[in-house]
This record gives structure tokens, C-alpha cells and sequence, in this order.
């Protein structure tokens, strides 16, 4: 449901947050609700600032029970660097608002129990959203990172493991809580739906990848250059590891070598790909040399 247009931008909010709004009116706790949604509308508008510094196009923000998303017209996953930027920009927020608020407090000596609710809130969703789980900033900061080096398939499978892990002992903990406050469940039913959100980033990753090789002649025709990284392997090697060992932003030229360790090739990351489409991933190297 469309609620507002900020600075060209759609504000969205998700029907189920209208059973939430029902359950902490029930409880008497509307006033904290609002300032929670207000704290997750500066999160996000610090990713759609960053967003569109980077010359992203911003479709709309929408806000859910379990926070916020803002939805970038183009995949910034392509893009390590870029992911991380926008990422990180939202926490940074939420805790530069908190230094701020205490140092204000500290020289006007005000405070009331909603500013310091909200200072609580801008701390919680700050420091939450760095953990290492995918969809949050922080997954998406740690995947960004391992695709440096490890390519963004690995990068992505790693993560959503350690997602996973993480998400199972959220809901433990939530479970655990709820015999000393009962909206603990809350915590539960966030790992919940971290984890089913962690589960389909492992999806999208191949979608993703593919996506990023494809780019790659276009950011090569509009920048001129790109960098190149070498990799050496036998020829019995199989098309769909050396794809697993590319990496964002690099384009990739194969060495092939015999059992003896003699050259016997040199393959691009087109005839790669070509060959991938040819003869499908589970083709060995050697097949694309009799191309």
C-alpha cells in the first residue's frame, strides 16, 4: 500500500504491518511502533541517498514488520564497491543519530522517555543491521567482500550458511525470551523470515552472477579498460569451477594446462561462456579446445 512520495520516491508500507499496528495497539505500545517506523524510514533514506549519489535509479521504499527494503532499479550486487557503499550508509546513520542525541542530552541535560526510546531504537537497528545475515547490511557487506576474492557465487553461499546459523540461534534466543516478555516471539518470527529471505539470496545468486558477466562488455565499452586476472587449470577441469572462481569486475583469461603441467591453451572468459552454453557446465576444459 502506497502511503506518501518523498523526493520522487514511493513510500510503501506492507499490509501485515497492519496486524502489528493491532497487536502493539492491544499491548499499548502504538507511540513506540510510530517511532520505530520513523528510525527504519531514516534507514533506508540513508541507502536511497547513497543510492542515488551512485547514479541509481530508486523505485519505490517499502517498510515491513521486520524493517525496510529500498528497491534500486538496477542490481548493485554487480557492483561490490558500489553494495558496500550503500550498505554501510544506513547503519552509519542510525549511529551517528545516537552520538548525536547523547551529546545534545549531555549539553542541554533534557531528555523524555519517547527521545530516548527513539536514540534506543536508531542503536538497535544501527548495530542489528550490521550483523553478517543476508538480506541485512551487513550479509550484504560481507558478501560484497568475499566476491573480491572469492567470486560472488562463493562469496553468496558462504554467507547464507553463516545466515542460516545465525537466524536459528535468533529464533532459540526469541523462544527463550518470551518467558520473561511474550513480544519476545518478535525475535522469533524475525529469524524466521531472515531465514527464508537468507534461502532465496542463495537462489538469485546464479541470476545475479550471470547478470554481472554479462555486463562486463558493457562496462568495458563505456570505461575503456577493465582489469584482467589469470587463472591456471587442467584441462580436465570442469566449465562450472572456473565460472565459481570469477570474480566482479575482472575479466578472466585461463591458462590450460596438461596432466604434465605444460601449457597446452589460453581461453577467454568468452570462449568460456560460449562453452558453457555449448556443451553446458559439467563440459570439461579440454572439450573447448576441440572447438
Amino acid at each position: 500500500m502506497r502511503l506518501m512520495r518523498l523526493c520522487g520516491v514511493d513510500i510503501k508500507v506492507n499490509g501485515l504491518l497492519g496486524i502489528i499496528f493491532f497487536i502493539f495497539f492491544i499491548f499499548g505500545y502504538v507511540e513506540d511502533l510510530l517511532i520505530s517506523f520513523i528510525v527504519v524510514l531514516l534507514h533506508e533514506g540513508a541507502h536511497v541517498f547513497t543510492a542515488k549519489l551512485l547514479g541509481y535509479n530508486i523505485d519505490n521504499i517499502e517498510i515491513f514488520p521486520f524493517g525496510g527494503v529500498a528497491r534500486i532499479e538496477e542490481t548493485i550486487a554487480t557492483n561490490p564497491q558500489h553494495e558496500i557503499m550503500i550498505a554501510v550508509s544506513g547503519p552509519i546513520l542510525n549511529l551517528i543519530i545516537v552520538f548525536m542525541s547523547y551529546y545534545l542530552m549531555g549539553i542541554f541535560l533534557f531528555s523524555s522517555e519517547q527521545f530516548i526510546f527513539f536514540v534506543h531504537v536508531n542503536l538497535v537497528i544501527g548495530i542489528f543491521n550490521l550483523f553478517p545475515i543476508v538480506p541485512l547490511d551487513g550479509g550484504r557487506i560481507v558478501r560484497a567482500y568475499l566476491a573480491y576474492f572469492w567470486g560472488f557465487k562463493r562469496g553468496t553461499k558462504i554467507v547464507v550458511i553463516l545466515s542460516k546459523i545465525l537466524s536459528c540461534l535468533l529464533f532459540l534466543w526469541g523462544c527463550y525470551g518470551m518467558q520473561y516478555n511474550k513480544l519476545n516471539i518478535y525475535f522469533s518470527c524475525l529469524a524466521i523470515f531472515l531465514y527464508i529471505a537468507a534461502h532465496k539470496e542463495k537462489k538469485m545468486a546464479a541470476f545475479i552472477f550471470i547478470k554481472e558477466i554479462t555486463q562486463k562488455k558493457q562496462h568495458l565499452l563505456e570505461n575503456g579498460v577493465l582489469s584482467t586476472r589469470y587463472l591456471t587449470a587442467v584441462k580436465s577441469t570442469a566449465i562450472k569451477d572456473i565460472m565459481n572462481q570469477f570474480i566482479p569486475r575482472k575479466y578472466h583469461i585461463i591458462t590450460v594446462m596438461d596432466t604434465r603441467c605444460n601449457v597446452i591453451a589460453v581461453l577467454t572468459e568468452n570462449e568460456v561462456l560460449n562453452g558453457m552454453v555449448t556443451y553446458g557446465l559439467n563440459a570439461s576444459l579440454e572439450k573447448l579446445l576441440k572447438i
